[in-house]
């Protein structure tokens, strides 16, 4: 029996929204992902400039943006408000949130989504300055980032480990770039950085002399054993212009923290593009090398070395038994 050509119209229409349903859809599904770096002139700045670049060319993304956050606590924030996919978070940050511990007002349920790097964390001076050695920034104008960020609790929890309070040093609350500039301005006498390279260090160690300060191996260690998120660090020759010697410094963690609530099947494409691109990301930001140095160690020492301060997102979990770095 022969169609009636109105019907067979309706029939082919209704298929062909059948079969093109399911692209749509899928291509619906695709998240929007949003990254708070934090403030301009830093590390995570750069980085997640780069990773936002890697999730959009990878085609599994509607959208991939790097935005600027005043520091880990402002992201955490608009984490748990879903405005925020992911953030750059220091481990400090991470086991406070855990833990609701101020600044937070309440418990946070963060996740490692991945790490950003473990990295040397370090006071730099001008190299004609009479500041040589931890003990002598006492009264002294730091330079130890914006207020209410990661380098400006660092700064805390470190002069707290010495034994000296807050109020004997004369803080500086300016971020990489700036709190670089004053140092080689006269500004500042100091300045608390890390994360190599950033710009603002860049600027500092190319447009003048300067030199890191010494931290005593005693109070190294002092410093690692009462903050639990700090560990024994080198920060090798040549790591910067007039740097000429290795130097013991404080090693910090750091991650592109979620939250609980955060999708799987986010998690696991910010994984995967990560794993799968981890080389040509670390050219373009080279603190990413210290992520590549982590996935070579985890068949040997295990998943838990890429937790920075909270447990694996499921979802990178995933993405990394299907890269076959972890069984």
């Amino acid at each position: 029996m022969r169609m009636n050509r109105k019907w067979a119209a309706i029939a082919a229409a209704s298929f062909a929204s059948i079969a093109i349903a399911p692209l749509a859809f899928a291509q619906a599904k695709k998240p929007d992902v949003r990254i708070a770096t934090g403030t301009p002139g830093g590390a995570y700045y750069a980085m997640g400039a780069v990773l936002a670049d890697v999730l959009t060319r990878s085609g599994r993304v509607n959208t991939a943006t790097a935005e600027a956050s005043s520091g880990a606590i402002e992201s955490a924030r608009l984490m748990v408000s879903g405005e925020i996919s992911i953030g750059g978070m220091d481990a400090n940050w991470v086991v406070a949130g855990l833990k609701g511990e101020a600044p937070y007002k309440s418990k946070v349920p963060l996740v490692t989504v991945m790490p950003l790097g473990v990295w040397g964390l370090f006071f730099i001076a001008l190299e004609d300055s009479k500041i040589s050695k931890l003990e002598d920034l006492k009264g002294k104008r730091v330079a130890v980032g914006a207020k209410g960020s990661g380098m400006e609790a660092h700064a805390r929890q470190i002069i707290k480990s010495i034994g000296w309070s807050f109020d004997d040093i004369r803080p500086v609350y300016q971020a990489f770039g700036p709190g670089a500039t004053s140092v080689r301005e006269g500004k500042a006498d100091v300045q608390l950085q890390c994360c190599i390279p950033n710009a603002g260090l860049t600027e500092l160690t190319e447009l003048s002399k300067a030199r890191v300060v010494a931290t005593p191996g005693p109070l190294l260690d002092k410093i690692i054993s009462t903050s639990g998120v700090y560990a024994h660090g080198v920060l090798k020759k040549g790591a910067i212009r007039g740097h000429e010697a290795d130097l013991p410094v404080i090693s910090i963690l750091n991650g592109w923290m979620g939250v609980e609530s955060l999708p799987e099947e986010t998690a696991y494409i910010i994984a995967r593009e990560m794993v799968a691109n981890i080389g040509p990301m670390a050219e373009k930001s080279p603190q990413y090398e210290s992520v590549k140095e982590l996935l070579a160690q985890v068949p040997t020492k295990g998943p838990k070395i890429l937790e920075m301060g909270a447990p694996l997102h499921p979802g990178t979990v995933r993405a990394l038994k299907e890269a076959g770095i972890v069984k």
